[in-house]
């Protein structure tokens, strides 16, 4: 989930290999970017791994131009949102926090008071700089709020937790959605000859969310294998010939439709049985995985939360209440903590900076160490007038199966102006166990490969909300520029 009161934009910047001979070989810059890299040198690393590119494509070694172009895009990835130098980073303070005092905002910039890297010998900043001093500030938060007579999610969700729909087993109160997703790239940022590979989310059928109809893809004619809506992951993969594509832009569409339902889970704890350790979905939700990762750290932390409690239901619930009143929500750089290949559950833990995802993702290491089995799930929320991206946890009880929990949007309580304790206790306890009708799932966990798998031609593999693209033949971060050429409109239709 993210707040709107504090606007953030990212600058996608096209890079191109524009030398035309090289001094050394590909090989000797590359292994200069690397220690270049390594040394926290990230902008001067762009340009040596970009001499290596250009070097090795003239030696004629493409498999090696692709390994120097991944560690070029790395390179530009660890400071597309950590952009901010100490004087842009007081500016977005001041504009983005005017009502605080000078004092208080020059307290952001000291180490260990926001997010916070060092390259080319100096500090880069976060851009959300601004949203997480404000998200760490409950006084400020309702402040907020109240200037817009409006207390974000809580208004939109404390209606419907309030209401007793009419369930048919743990699910009812029915929306149905139409989708439209689509991909526009200028034609001038992509090679006149090459195959564009492009893969488009789209839902996955669940107890929360049926009667998926994949409307409308386009090109169709480039549709390389069928629509996926069942299992772990949806998607729907293209391969387009760029030589085909005259237009201004390559487009690329899907659109729609998809009910979901809410969740409301009735859970008994005494009837919790045993788990069958044997089992693969035990196995697979319990272990460690490359941003769900279980440190000896993390097993302590849930050791000393949960303490001498035994049954997994009340554990899960030691762990959501610990999250949900020890760590403020935060946004986080993704894109470097993808290119610095940190998991995100330990960079949560190491940190305290969370969220949606990220929260998410701590939680389910903290239940997996003590053996409960759990899944970060997400896609989009969609309350009305709020939809974005969003993710959210799951864990796993015999006898009850998959039990949802929202770590964020419960704490968007924190911001709430004008409403009692009884109220802001009974919406943050709904969302542990219970999840609102407005989620568009497309994936049932992190770290799930896209068919077919594109490996290290992408750097962001822990969620695929957004189309992927990649482009063997160009020598641009076409992963990023896809990122910024993507738009994505829901409408909400009766459910009949």
């Amino acid at each position: 989930m993210r707040f709107s009161f504090i606007a953030v934009f990212i600058i996608i910047p096209i890079l191109t290999c524009s030398i035309s001979s090289a001094e050394f070989t590909g090989e000797e810059y590359y292994t200069s970017g690397l220690e270049t890299f390594n040394n926290k040198y990230f902008e001067k690393s762009i340009d040596l791994f970009n001499q290596s590119v250009n070097a090795y494509d003239m030696e004629g070694k493409s498999v090696d131009a692709r390994k120097a172009l991944h560690m070029r895009n790395r390179a530009t990835w660890m400071l597309v949102e950590m952009s901010l130098n100490t004087t842009q980073a007081r500016e977005v303070l001041a504009a983005g926090l005017p009502n605080l005092s000078e004092e208080e905002r020059e307290r952001y910039l000291g180490p260990g008071e926001s997010i916070q890297i060092v390259s080319d010998g100096q500090i880069r900043y976060f851009i959300g700089i601004a949203n997480n001093a404000a998200y760490h500030n409950k006084t400020l938060l309702q402040e907020i709020s109240r200037s817009q007579n409006h207390s974000e999610a809580f208004d939109e969700l404390y209606p419907v937790i309030t209401n007793e729909p009419q369930l048919d087993g743990s699910y009812g109160n029915p929306h149905r959605f139409q989708a439209n997703n689509t991909l526009n790239i200028p034609r001038e940022y992509l090679p006149d000859f090459g195959t564009l590979q492009v893969w488009l989310p789209l839902p996955v059928e669940l107890g929360s969310q049926k009667n998926i109809s994949v409307i409308q893809l386009e090109p169709a004619e480039y549709v390389k294998s069928k629509p996926i809506i069942t299992g772990d992951h949806g998607q729907v993969y293209f391969e387009i010939p760029l030589d085909k594509i005259n237009d201004k832009y390559v487009n690329v569409s899907a659109v729609y439709e998809f009910s979901t339902f809410e969740r409301r889970h009735m859970v008994d704890p005494e009837l919790i049985g045993p788990y069958d350790t044997t089992s693969e979905l035990y196995k697979t939700y319990t272990r460690s995985q490359q941003n769900i990762e279980i440190t000896p750290e993390i097993a302590d932390l849930a050791e000393e939360i949960v303490g001498d409690e035994t049954n997994p239901y009340r554990m899960a619930e030691m762990i959501y209440w610990n999250i949900l009143n020890t760590y403020p929500y935060s946004n986080v750089p993704h894109t470097y903590l993808a290119a610095s290949e940190i998991p995100e559950s330990t960079y949560m833990y190491e940190t305290g900076y969370g969220d949606c995802g990220t929260q998410s993702m701590f939680f389910c290491a903290l239940c997996r160490s003590l053996g409960i089995p759990a899944r970060s799930a997400g896609g989009y929320q969609l309350i009305p007038g709020l939809a974005g991206p969003h993710f959210w946890a799951e864990f796993y009880i015999p006898e009850y199966g998959w039990i949802p929990v929202d770590i964020t949007i419960a704490g968007s309580a924190d911001s709430a102006f004008d409403k009692n304790e009884e109220d802001l206790k009974q919406y943050k306890t709904y969302f542990f166990g219970n999840m609102d009708p407005y989620r568009y799932t497309i994936q049932n966990d992190v770290d799930i490969p896209l068919l077919p798998d594109p490996g290290d031609e992408i750097i962001f593999s822990m969620v695929h909300q957004t189309p992927v693209v990649v482009c063997m033949e160009s020598r641009e971060d076409v992963e990023l520029i896809g990122m910024g050429y993507r738009t994505i409109t829901f409408s909400e239709n009766d459910e009949s």
